[in-house]
């Protein structure tokens, strides 16, 4: 007697199958690397004044004299930014761009190969 052949897809159980979860700090790498960011409170501030970012991601701890700065000037813009609460500390913002300082906002100017935007439509 034959045996009957099984397909690869009858003996694969599609219920155990894992879901991508967004993960920012790869994606800030990823920014860092192929596009366009800047980081830190001073450098931040001039280039906002020329108004070139698509996001701002600020982290946990940032100060709040610095985010009351940020909306302020996001308020005299024509077209607003969007601001993405990092759920780390700066220490972490840091060590996500990889660098072995405490980073408490990130400009993006260009996500490059990245989905940074993608956090944008998550939220709304």
């Amino acid at each position: 007697m034959a045996r009957k052949k099984q397909s690869i897809t009858d003996s694969i159980d599609l219920s155990r199958k894992k879901t991508k979860e967004f993960d920012i700090d790869t994606n800030i790498k990823v920014a860092y690397k192929t596009g366009k960011i800047v980081y830190g409170k001073n450098t931040v501030l001039k280039e906002l004044r020329k108004d070139v970012f698509k996001m701002l991601i600020l982290a946990n701890n940032c100060p709040k004299e610095l985010e009351q700065q940020l909306n302020y000037y996001n308020s005299l813009m024509d077209n607003k930014l969007y601001f993405h609460k990092y759920q780390g500390s700066s220490h972490d913002l840091g060590l996500a761009c990889a660098k072995p300082y405490w980073i408490s906002v990130i400009g993006v100017i260009d996500p490059g190969d990245s989905d940074l935007f993608s956090l944008k439509n998550k939220q709304n």
